[in-house]
């Protein structure tokens, strides 16, 4: 009896079960968003991206704007982010009432 086709059968089962073992699906949850994208850039405010990143550094507004509202504040850490590190993807915007507003500048990890 050749053992070969049986063990050729084997490896392929082991193969298919192994990599449907490993197979993720990802379930929208109540906390599932999309993240708006300002000058290709994506904006996480409260919030973080679930795919994995990699941290370039953070970027703050030193001194004070003349408007403190959400928009003038987003606009001058986008830009300061695409200046400071033009690979960038995206940023977590950290905004303090009366104290430092600063953003987490990254790159998703392909």
């Amino acid at each position: 009896m050749n053992k070969k086709p049986i063990l050729i059968g084997l490896f392929a089962g082991l193969i298919l079960v192994t990599g449907a073992a490993y197979k993720v699906s990802y379930e929208p949850s109540k906390k599932t968003a999309e993240v708006e994208s300002y000058e290709g850039v994506l904006i996480f405010t409260d919030s973080k991206p679930v795919k994995e990143y990699t941290y370039l550094g953070t970027v703050k507004i030193v001194g004070v704007l003349s408007s403190g509202q959400y928009e003038v504040v987003r606009n001058k850490l986008i830009k300061l982010a695409k200046k400071t590190y033009p690979g960038c993807e995206g940023i977590i915007l950290e905004l303090k009432d009366g104290g430092t507003d600063k953003a987490d500048v990254f790159k998703f990890n392909n």
